[in-house]
């Protein structure tokens, strides 16, 4: 599953890259909000560097918007 959501936010942050609209950042806050959901659920060593590798791959205008409410 962890590498099913890590997909699908890559998928839609380089979906923002091209199209940075309301709708596709909509989506990338969709798809952190569904891996932090997720990463809450596991044991700590699947959860840190789940949310290592999430960080790693969201651009600043994502961060700022999702950033508060993740972790």
């Amino acid at each position: 599953m962890l590498l099913k959501y890590l997909n699908e936010l890559e998928r839609a942050v380089e979906a923002l890259a091209e199209h940075p609209d309301s709708d596709t950042m909509t989506r990338c806050a969709d798809c952190v909000a569904t891996l932090d959901t997720y990463l809450d659920s596991q044991m700590e060593p699947v959860k840190q560097r789940g949310r290592e590798l999430m960080d790693g791959m969201m651009p600043a205008e994502l961060l700022e918007r999702v950033g508060h409410s993740v972790h």
